[in-house]
């Protein structure tokens, strides 16, 4: 994959090539963003064209050792994983003791740690000689989700990359060419919530049957005598369907977001959920543009709240009161 090929991120884009155009590429590197948008790819890329044998601003995925690196079998591209949760203090201290050893095959000594701020304080701080002080031929790229999780010690070490969301109009266009319908791939895309590779893993029927739950679910909500029933399926939210719950909120943002578009006299063939318009069309008719708009806010704070480090049944019962209270006047 060269990097034309990582969708997004144009802007880390731009600054990598920068970077290898003037051979200043930093030598201690943390890809930081959310889940799913290419920072392991970008990373791989970085350290293919590191090591290409033809290209110096991009990797030309033909030569024996982009090939090799593909097939992760480059002597000189590590990459680490993040073990049960934990970097071990072994992986760590192999990573140190090969920093230091010239490359066996290739131009540059790459070492890719994954979910970086799963490292624990001691192999953190085994990492801090080679991150301050790294021999010119060995870089060392951390990629995280979370990059606010990593030591002080270690972030004052490194150059962060600041990775985004991978836009919808992106997502909808790359899922377009895997044979999706243009229904299709709006839903996966408003879906996944810029995360691109689990787009591109959402089978449809799942996806069918995740909206036909949420519509089910969003009517209750809607109904004075059904409410209760969001209640019992997330009030508690065990951790099986906490993903779920969040999936269920953007499915709700869709819809929310179409009845807005009927209210408003809007052309019904920008509808999000075309085969729903009947049933959107009565609730429109039922609510007033104040009421969908405070839905539309109720459910962005909790999308907003559900990726921070909250108690997922809380935000369940709070978003509950809160829409029940708006649409039940």
């Amino acid at each position: 994959m060269a990097f034309k090929d990582v969708a997004g991120n144009v802007r880390v884009k731009r600054i990598l090539k920068l970077a290898l155009d003037r051979d200043r590429v930093p030598n201690s590197l943390i890809f930081g963003g959310p889940a799913g948008v290419g920072k392991t790819a970008m990373a791989l890329t970085l350290a293919k064209t590191l090591n290409c044998q033809t290209l110096t601003a991009d990797s030309c995925d033909a030569c024996p050792s982009c090939r090799a690196i593909d097939e992760g079998r480059h002597p000189d591209v590590m990459t680490f994983a993040a073990e049960v949760r934990d970097v071990k203090i072994e992986q760590t201290r192999l990573l140190k003791q090969m920093a230091y050893l010239r490359p066996m095959l290739g131009k540059r000594r790459v070492f890719i740690i994954e979910e970086a701020e799963n490292l624990n304080d001691a192999s953190a701080n085994s990492l801090l000689k080679v991150l301050e002080e790294p021999p010119s031929f060995t870089h060392v790229f951390l990629v995280t989700a979370s990059p606010f999780r990593l030591l002080p010690t270690i972030r004052s070490r490194c150059r962060t990359l600041a990775f985004s969301a991978i836009g919808r109009e992106e997502i909808e266009e790359i899922l377009l060419e895997r044979d999706f319908s243009r229904e299709q791939a709006r839903i996966l895309a408003l879906l996944v919530d810029g995360n691109l590779e689990r787009a591109q893993e959402l089978a449809w029927d799942d996806v069918q049957a995740l909206k036909d739950e949420a519509w089910s679910l969003f009517e209750s909500l809607a109904s004075s005598d059904r409410a209760s029933r969001f209640l019992e399926r997330f009030g508690a939210l065990p951790k099986a369907v906490q993903e779920e719950f969040g999936e269920v909120l953007e499915v709700f943002s869709s819809f929310a977001r179409d009845i807005l578009l009927l209210r408003l006299g809007g052309d019904p063939s920008l509808l999000l959920n075309p085969d729903l318009e009947g049933r959107l069309r009565a609730t429109s008719g039922s609510w007033n543009t104040t009421q969908i708009l405070g839905v539309l806010d109720e459910i962005d704070r909790a999308l907003t709240d559900l990726r921070g480090n909250f108690n997922k049944g809380l935000l369940a019962i709070a978003f509950f009161s809160n829409f029940t209270e708006l649409t039940h006047v």
